[in-house]
């Protein structure tokens, strides 16, 4: 072959279809991550609880039914999932691709589910299509906490579970501006809507936006779960998560764990994309959690 049509058409095609796989593979292939968080009100003789938390899938299917996504759930036999949010699209779905998630899910462990900022947009704006996701929702099983809480006894343990839906102005980052003075969110936003947690349980708060992080350990929280951030969308070795949906760079909270005084709060990466449509170094997140004294 000439030397000249490898250097012109070849190698650049080679290097086209290198970086499509690259992408392909980093927005599709599901990464279980995984943790430990030590917690003082656990009972020593109850090491162990497992909890699987995803968030942001934003309406996306990974296999037909959402079933390998259940399968890599199922794998890890949870005690419990958590979903911190955004399990739709607010402009584009109508929520059936986390719905046949929680078919495919059926009868595996309780699910937990919290609000995030799209299901709040598409409660304003599309108010028909919101009611009937959370009924279908609740009718395959999942147990939705919207400002409320649940209450689960294990192992002589008391896991108050509750479900954060901070106001959507709390979500911009433009609290500079007269306009937003007073947006950001305070401890007493969250005490106004739940109260405070009971000194008894183990505090666990489902809050889609992990930007007020102190806030939460404020209010008591023991776990804080927590997405939105997408990973970063991009993650850069060494810094981690380059951008928030809020068009912050390098945002504090992007994956993982973290902690102040007593309270560790989990970040999701996510699974799906929302306004920008792709992922690098950032694969599409299951995190297994295991509770331990």
């Amino acid at each position: 072959m000439d030397k000249w049509l490898v250097k012109t058409f070849l190698v650049p095609a080679l290097a086209i279809l290198a970086v499509a796989g690259f992408l392909i593979y980093g927005n599709n292939a599901i990464k279980i991550t995984r943790f430990r968080i030590s917690v003082d009100k656990l009972p020593r003789g109850h090491a162990g609880l497992r909890i699987v938390h995803i968030s942001d899938l934003h309406g996306k299917e990974f296999g037909k039914q959402n079933r390998r996504l259940a399968r890599a759930i199922a794998g890890l036999e949870p005690h419990l999932v958590f979903v911190s949010g955004d399990m739709i699209n607010s402009y584009s779905d109508d929520g059936s691709a986390f719905i046949n998630l929680l078919n495919e899910l059926e009868g595996i462990c309780p699910v937990y589910c919290s609000l995030g900022n799209h299901e709040q947009i598409a409660r304003g704006t599309r108010a028909d299509l919101y009611d009937r996701f959370i009924e279908r929702l609740r009718k395959a099983g999942a147990v939705l906490l919207d400002n409320e809480r649940a209450e689960i006894e294990i192992g002589g343990a008391t896991l108050g579970l509750y479900g954060f839906t901070a106001e959507l102005y709390h979500y911009s980052s433009r609290s500079i501006s007269e306009i937003w003075k007073g947006a950001e969110l305070k401890e007493q936003d969250i005490v106004d809507k739940l109260g405070r947690p009971r000194d008894d349980e183990i505090a666990i708060l489902l809050a889609h936006n992990p930007k007020y992080f102190q806030e939460y350990a404020r209010w008591g929280a023991d776990l804080v779960f927590s997405g939105h951030i997408h990973g970063g969308v991009v993650r850069l070795p060494f810094l981690g998560g380059l951008l928030s949906p809020d068009v912050t760079f390098f945002p504090p909270y992007s994956a993982g764990l973290y902690r102040s005084g007593k309270t560790t709060m989990h970040v999701s990466r996510g699974l799906g994309n929302s306004v920008i449509p792709i992922r690098i170094f950032n694969r599409p997140d299951v995190s297994f959690i295991v509770l331990e004294p």
